[in-house]
């Protein structure tokens, strides 16, 4: 009965929620019932595309990068294609309006700087469609789609709108959550020498 009751009142919570508090996680969406199918949309242009690299061995594969995701176009994307080279992580949700505000931001990085930085956006704590909904509108990046907030579990990712930087060797060297993207273009460039 109390299992019930908290599926019951978790996606009124969830409504409830603003960008700016402290917001569900992927693990409370997947609990409230929301679909556990992983997907993921747009189009990645060739500036934005992860490297692939003769490392992708699982033996040299970093730990983070040793996963599977799916597009929101819907194809199979590996994590270690992103070891080589520096990687921006954004974990987003279609509703924030933070994360909206931040699509301009996070274009430009990927226009700029994504012959020599990986940009990949991760959309969850709604439906496929909407996550595909809002991809569609941040073009020029690869988008995943992590419905069941797998992804977000892994990066330990407790908010949106966030930020992951890694380095070439997959190691974190930068964490921003919400509001928290000030010094994500320093934070790359510093990566890039």
């Amino acid at each position: 009965m109390r299992r019930l009751a908290f599926v019951a009142v978790l996606p009124l919570v969830l409504a409830l929620a603003s960008c700016g508090q402290d917001a569900a996680t992927p693990s409370d969406a997947a609990s409230a019932g929301e679909p556990a199918e992983s997907s993921t949309t747009s189009t990645p242009s060739p500036t934005t595309t992860p490297s692939t690299s003769a490392d992708d061995d699982p033996a040299t594969t970093p730990e983070l990068l040793d996963f599977t995701a799916t597009t929101v176009t819907g194809d199979a994307f590996d994590g270690a294609s992103l070891a080589g080279r520096p990687t921006v992580l954004w974990f987003w949700a279609p509703w924030c309006p933070t994360c909206r505000g931040q699509i301009p931001q996070v274009e430009a990085l990927a226009s700029d700087r994504g012959g020599d930085v990986n940009v990949i956006g991760v959309g969850s704590l709604d439906s496929a469609e909407a996550i595909a909904g809002f991809a569609d509108d941040v073009p020029g990046l690869t988008h995943l789609e992590d419905v069941d907030g797998e992804l977000w579990r892994r990066f330990e990712v407790t908010e949106q709108s966030s930020f992951v930087v890694l380095d070439a060797d997959g190691t974190v060297t930068f964490e921003a959550g919400y509001g928290g993207s000030d010094d994500l273009d320093a934070e790359v460039e510093s990566l890039l020498g």
